[in-house]
């Protein structure tokens, strides 16, 4: 049996404080209905946002827990689909959606949750993940017009500092040190990011440049990356071919 996915409403989970703070009427007309929650990656997101009014997809039920989703002519990729009843162990969630005039109405109550489970061995996701890597690689060149006032003649100290060859990767540090674990695909674009930067990186560098768990960290390195275990890289990651860039790094030109 398959279920077709549209795009026709605006879809907005209502935060505790935002509940509280309503004011007027809700339309509850739909309010017995039972809806699914699908946590989609970032690359479908943002995929989908592209696409107007009408069919996203397709939700193939192939009987139990053999569910699937099938999404764009474009791309003709087919995910399974991990599924988690509600229970009363689950905190209740409910849907809303907001019309242009600011109208709210109870779409139904989420009685079934699911992940997408990607196969990161499949050509399609592997060719996604190397365009998103070459995209997060392409320089963008801009003009600036400065004053003279803004202009200075690097010192010593400076051209040194700059020559200095342990890596430069920064990130601004969360307020909280607790280390929130985020989904895959959000943590392969911090990884790619992260080696436009140096071609061979430890796992510690990386870790703080991420703020991720380690051993999730090092999960999701197994699928892009090759860890060195001999010579002068002895302990460095560094991206499977598949994911490098076209052009060569300085140091292999040497």
């Amino acid at each position: 049996m398959n279920q077709y996915l549209k795009k026709s409403k605006t879809i907005e989970y209502m935060s505790e404080e935002k509940n509280d703070a309503l004011v007027g009427e809700v339309n509850t007309d739909n309010a017995d209905n039972q809806v699914w929650l699908i946590k989609v990656p970032k690359f479908l997101s943002e995929s989908w946002q592209k696409i107007g009014q009408g069919e996203i997809g397709q939700i193939h039920i192939k009987g139990g827990d053999n569910i699937s989703l099938s999404y764009g002519p474009d791309v003709g990729q087919e995910f399974q689909l991990i599924t988690t009843a509600n229970t009363l162990d689950n905190q209740p969630l409910k849907i809303f959606s907001e019309d242009k005039d600011g109208a709210l109405a109870l779409e139904g109550n989420i009685g079934l949750r699911c992940d997408i489970k990607i196969d990161v061995e499949s050509p399609q996701y592997r060719d996604l993940m190397k365009s998103r890597h070459n995209k997060y690689n392409t320089k963008t060149r801009m003009t600036q017009v400065i004053d003279d006032s803004e202009l200075f003649t690097p010192t010593l100290f400076d051209a040194n500092k700059v020559k200095v060859s342990t890596i430069g990767i920064t990130q601004k540090k969360k307020s909280t040190d607790k280390k929130e674990k985020l989904p895959e695909d959000e943590v392969l674009d911090l990884i790619f990011s992260a080696f436009k930067a140096e071609k061979h990186l430890d796992l510690k560098t990386l870790e703080s440049f991420t703020e991720q768990p380690k051993n999730h960290l090092k999960t999701i390195l197994e699928k892009v990356c090759i860890l060195n275990k001999r010579g002068p890289y002895h302990h460095l990651y560094e991206l499977k071919p598949e994911f490098r860039d076209n052009d060569k790094s300085k140091d292999e030109k040497k």
